[in-house]
Parts: C-alpha cells; sequence; structure tokens
C-alpha cells in the first residue's frame, strides 16, 4: 500500500507538470490514507498477540479490499 500511495503520487505530480488530467483527488488523498492506516494496523498485529492482533490483521485485509474496491473499481 505504501509503494502504491508513493506510486499514485509521483504520478499525480508528474501530471500537474505535464499539464495531464492525471488520478484525481480522491486517489491522491485515499491511497495515502489508505496507507498509513494499513501500516498502523500492520504494526498492532506484528507486535501484539491473540486477538488483538487477529482483529488487526483482518483490518489490514479490509481496509486494503476497501481502498481497492473504491479507488480502483469505481
Amino acid at each position: 500500500m505504501a509503494v502504491l500511495a508513493i506510486g499514485v503520487l509521483v504520478v499525480g505530480v508528474l501530471c500537474l507538470v505535464k499539464g495531464a488530467s492525471g488520478p484525481g483527488v480522491l486517489k491522491l488523498v485515499g491511497h495515502p490514507l489508505a496507507a498509513v492506516i494499513v501500516l498502523a494496523l500492520q504494526r498492532i498485529a506484528d507486535r501484539r498477540a491473540g486477538k488483538v492482533a487477529a482483529v488487526a490483521g483482518v483490518g489490514v485485509v479490509a481496509v486494503a479490499g476497501a481502498a481497492f474496491c473504491v479507488l480502483w473499481w469505481f
């Protein structure tokens, strides 16, 4: 997610410089936001055990899936 967010931001800047339409505000804000949330949840999942780690792991998949659906499909 972090690499994808950086890639989308780079494409957005290049489109701004070249005068192209670019990915749009939703994608430019949504990808970094999703990346920060996923990285925070992954950190919790890595450092905790039990139910907290399981919920954080499910959250990683849920946020990544939601970001995919909202930012790429629609």
